[in-house]
């Protein structure tokens, strides 16, 4: 996933972005995709438990999470408290399943596998809409 950004994503430069994902390498390629088209990432991989002590107090323009180690209940409680900070979220999973709890159909999602585009371009997306 290691490619410049395209010129359509220049709205993702210096925006700050949430990443919650469990698997090491796929949680470096999607830091190192959003940090070659100018965000600043904050997250790890051994932070998924606990997502929001890796965030500073200022503002973050939008958070991408995978839900699957977080299940329903725990992924509602992150969407109430990305919510509450005005943070749209693109949810990352291996399956769909359309009975998620309400909190979190509104979001945007993204099905792996996945290419950088379809990343960038969900991402873009989210920050549009803060």
């Amino acid at each position: 996933m290691n490619h410049l950004a395209t010129p359509d994503h220049a709205s993702l430069l210096c925006k700050r972005i949430l990443v919650v994902e469990d698997d090491d390498c796929l949680y470096q390629a999607l830091r190192d995709s959003l940090q070659d088209a100018g965000c600043e990432v904050f997250g790890s991989c051994e932070r998924v438990c606990s997502p929001m002590d890796t965030v500073p107090a200022s503002r973050l323009d939008a958070a991408l999470v995978d839900m699957d180690p977080l299940g329903s209940a725990r992924a509602a409680s992150l969407a109430q408290q990305l919510g509450a900070r005005n943070v749209p979220i693109v949810w990352i999973t291996s399956r769909y399943d359309r009975n998620v709890a309400p909190a979190l159909q509104t979001h945007e999602w993204l099905r792996k596998p996945f290419s950088e585009r379809e990343l960038l371009d969900s991402i873009t997306s989210a920050v549009g809409r803060k």
